[in-house]
């Protein structure tokens, strides 16, 4: 009785040590990103930055489409806030074709040559 008693005390005191200790920046980065899987974003959850200001940790992780900012209390562990914020899609070039268009239109062009030299419908040119 007295041991388990004794073991009961050990973990109560290992957790207390374990909440007394300040929150480092690995830590911090763990908790956002745990807190971001609860709330649904499952893939890609790539973190950028973990920043302390004032006991306050401030993490940026990268979502698929969106990027994330989650303030941590680095004394009490606990969430403030956070907000996410959806990312301007960049376009590269001036036209509206992308791969798969291109890919499809040599795909037709080539199965409409294919189809006329079978029927033996010569070139205009």
């Amino acid at each position: 009785m007295a041991a388990a008693t004794a073991a009961v005390a050990n973990t109560l005191k290992r957790r207390e040590e374990s909440k007394a200790k300040p929150l480092n920046a690995e830590q911090a980065t763990v908790i956002a990103v745990d807190f971001l899987r609860r709330l649904g974003n499952k893939h890609k959850l790539k973190p950028k930055s973990a920043t302390l200001q004032n006991d306050i940790y401030m993490v940026e992780v990268e979502l698929k489409k969106a990027t994330a900012t989650v303030q941590i209390n680095s004394l009490t562990r606990e969430i403030k806030e956070y907000s996410i914020e959806s990312k301007a899609e960049e376009t590269t070039s001036f036209l509206p074709v992308n791969f798969k268009s291109i890919l499809i239109m040599v795909a037709v062009s080539a199965a409409t040559y294919i189809a006329l030299s079978f029927l033996n419908i010569q070139s205009f040119f």
